[in-house]
């Protein structure tokens, strides 16, 4: 997927190739898809109750689950509205921040065609495994969250 160039300021430049550079493009159309999408949902154009239905978890629990409250905290910072977003689901919103960096280097990618060598970190088998853990771990803290507002909000009990 890479080339190394001579250096010629005793740095190597690390070439995408046109495959790579159209996949990094998809990626940054996908997440900015996945934006445009749930900023129509929230301008109510799109019905997403008549989608996802009501949580499962929930209903029979009476506690959120994982994912509660991940919709509408992205609904939050698609239309700016930051604070609100970490507010409604922390992890929703390190998530949302961590899409629009993605998107971003994706699209530097895609434009310009040169790696970095965060960026080839971020793809190796190690860089994969951390990120990975890393995101479980936002995931388990903000649903620990959501369930201590939840207690919070049942009175205790």
């Amino acid at each position: 997927m890479t080339e190394c160039n001579p250096p010629t300021t005793g740095k190597p430049i690390h070439k995408i190739s046109l495959g790579g550079r159209l996949a990094a493009l998809g990626v940054a159309g996908i997440i900015v898809s996945g934006f445009v999408f749930l900023w129509a949902v929230e301008h109510r154009w799109i019905r997403l109750d008549l989608l996802l239905g009501v949580c499962g978890f929930k209903q029979r629990t009476g506690l959120p689950c994982p994912g509660c409250g991940w919709t509408h905290a992205v609904q939050a910072f698609v239309t700016g509205r930051i604070k609100e977003a970490f507010c409604l689901q922390p992890a929703a919103a390190v998530f949302c921040l961590a899409a629009v960096a993605a998107a971003v280097f994706s699209l530097q990618i895609a434009v310009f065609g040169v790696d970095s060598p965060p960026l080839r970190w971020a793809r190796s088998p190690g860089g994969i495994k951390i990120l990975t853990i890393a995101a479980v771990i936002i995931i388990l803290g903000g649903w620990m969250v959501t369930l201590a507002q939840a207690i919070m909000e049942s009175g205790g009990s």
